[in-house]
């Protein structure tokens, strides 16, 4: 089987709704001038945020695979709890609707997969005016497919994935690595790597008007990522490999793996 490779560009327009609760200050604001209390206010905002993000694709590409190739919504609900600084924990549910019954596997407007994640991050390094840090990140996410079974494929599978993230922070750029293990939720030994390295830049379109921070933000996504051919056949099915004695099909692992680039442009619009 010959190495695949796949260059997928895709466009977004993204529109977030987020909100934020904080913590009853352990401090009396009765003693503190204005300022202080504005500051143990904005100190303690930080401990707990939650928020709800709606997000249109014109298309659903995961990893240089196109889920969907006609529009989807997206929502996402997550929760954000930084108790001990510097670490930080979350939690979201992601669910991805169909628009269309182009690849007729779910009616229009269909739910076709849920993802719950949890994840444990840590600021492991910030310069002092904090222009710079880096931000390292374990998580696990659980892939629930909804699809019903179609004409040319019939083992949809929920899955489950650990991963490893690094991601630099800085004015210009930030840079992310990620390293994942993907594995069947059922205890299969079909397991599978990929990497993943890419770079993200967002703009606050709105700030010369000095509006609220971060209202409308454009952004921009590369990335770069392979899978290993564990991960290919896991994720797409084995090189058909004859029938065995007592006459079943047989598959075996792809000669290679499977990789290639994402580009994502999008435009996000923050209400608080």
């Amino acid at each position: 089987m010959n190495k695949l490779m796949t260059v997928v560009a895709a466009s977004v327009c993204a529109v977030s709704f987020s909100a934020v609760a904080f913590a009853d200050a352990d401090v009396s604001q009765e003693k503190l001038t204005k300022a202080e209390a504005e500051a143990v206010e904005e100190e303690e905002a930080e401990i707990f945020e939650a928020g709800v993000d709606i997000d249109f694709f014109s298309a659903y590409v995961w990893r240089n695979a196109v889920q969907t190739d006609e529009p989807v919504i997206e929502p996402c609900v997550w929760f954000d709890l930084t108790y001990f600084e510097p670490f930080w924990i979350g939690f979201y549910v992601w669910q991805n609707y169909d628009l269309t019954s182009r690849r007729h596997e779910c009616l229009k407007g269909g739910l076709t997969e849920t993802d719950y994640e949890v994840h444990l991050g840590a600021t492991a390094w910030a310069n002092e005016d904090e222009t710079m840090s880096l931000d390292l990140e374990i998580g696990h996410d659980w892939f629930v497919n909804h699809q019903v079974k179609s004409a040319y494929r019939e083992d949809y599978k929920n899955t489950a994935e650990l991963y490893l993230k690094a991601t630099f922070n800085n004015e210009f750029v930030n840079v992310y690595g990620q390293a994942s293990w993907m594995y069947d939720d059922f205890g299969s030994f079909k397991q599978g790597m990929h990497y993943e390295l890419g770079f993200n830049k967002e703009i606050d379109v709105l700030a010369p008007f000095e509006l609220p921070e971060d209202t409308l933000i454009l952004g921009l996504d590369w990335n770069l990522n392979f899978g290993d051919s564990r991960y290919l056949y896991f994720l797409y099915g084995g090189v058909y490999d004859g029938e065995d004695a007592d006459g079943e099909e047989t598959y075996r692992n792809p000669d290679a793996g499977i990789g290639g680039t994402t580009v994502k442009a999008y435009l996000t619009w923050n209400i608080t």
